[in-house]
């Protein structure tokens, strides 16, 4: 009987595991550390902190930034979030021991300069991406992953596992949140690159839209994905591979199993004490 309470609490902690690890990617064409902290947009703000409090979840560990210049980490010091900053100019300040979701709850990276105004080079970004390989460990170790506007940068999103397929310009209004992430829009802000439809132009469909735009930029049309989030998200070689938007997350298939072989375990090791007791 004892030996029966280990097997079910191994199959519980396996279940508790599997549905522990896997991070949050939220990525969106707003540059909010930008317009935050130098125009001083209150929604670019309520949106940067409803980006960090969702991939973060209820970690307290800092957040790892990428910032050239001063904008996102001006930002997480307005928001009260701890943070360690690199910059991402020098290939060397960068290494593959920095992506380690026991040191760091997420990280981010700061718009692209051609934004206007706005911190990081095309050059910085590449040195981020090329560690994909820890990138891809971080994440399935619970790490969260923040991208701001990639603008007409088209290697941007190259850091993120799957890279994200966007296309620089964007109005400036016509933004509505979708309920997703519990992510609420930006109206008024410039605004700098839309995404492609998730499942679409090589977009992984396991993305669900947060916000979407309601004019389009010539090339997306509406309604055009903004700002888009893969809760729960893992990646195998380089390509995402489970995960889902929303606020709540589903379950893989696998964590079902070890949740329901788990419970009926427990069901089964109760009634053989019962019979056991008369």
């Amino acid at each position: 009987m004892k030996k029966s309470r280990f097997l079910c609490a191994f199959v519980m902690l396996a279940f508790t595991s599997a549905v522990a690890t896997a991070g949050t990617i939220v990525l969106t064409g707003h540059d909010d550390d930008f317009h935050s902290t130098v125009a001083g947009s209150t929604q670019a703000t309520a949106q940067a902190n409803a980006m960090f409090l969702l991939v973060r979840g209820s970690s307290t560990l800092p957040v790892l930034t990428f910032d050239a210049g001063t904008e996102l980490t001006g930002l997480l010091t307005a928001l009260g979030i701890p943070f360690t900053n690199v910059n991402p100019d020098s290939a060397a300040n960068i290494t593959d021991s920095l992506f380690n979701a026991a040191t760091f709850s997420a990280f981010a990276v700061a718009s692209d300069a051609s934004c206007g105004g706005c911190d990081n080079s095309p050059a910085g970004e590449a040195n981020i991406a090329a560690h994909s390989t820890a990138i891809g460990a971080f994440l399935n170790a619970g790490g969260g992953i923040i991208g701001l506007a990639g603008a007409n940068s088209p290697g941007y999103y190259d850091f993120v596992p799957q890279t994200a397929t966007s296309v620089g310009g964007a109005p400036s209004d016509g933004y509505t949140a979708t309920g997703v992430g519990g992510i609420p829009a930006v109206n008024g802000d410039p605004t700098h690159n839309l995404f492609s439809n998730p499942g679409t132009s090589g977009e992984s469909a396991f993305y669900q839209i947060a916000e979407v735009n309601s004019i389009g930029n010539g090339t997306i049309l509406p309604p055009a994905a903004t700002t888009l989030v893969c809760l729960n998200c893992t990646v195998t070689g380089g390509v995402i591979t489970g995960g889902g938007g929303g606020g709540t997350g589903t379950p893989e298939p696998a964590p079902v199993i070890f949740m329901a072989t788990g419970l009926v375990c427990l069901v089964l090791v109760k009634k053989f004490r019962h019979v056991a007791s008369r």
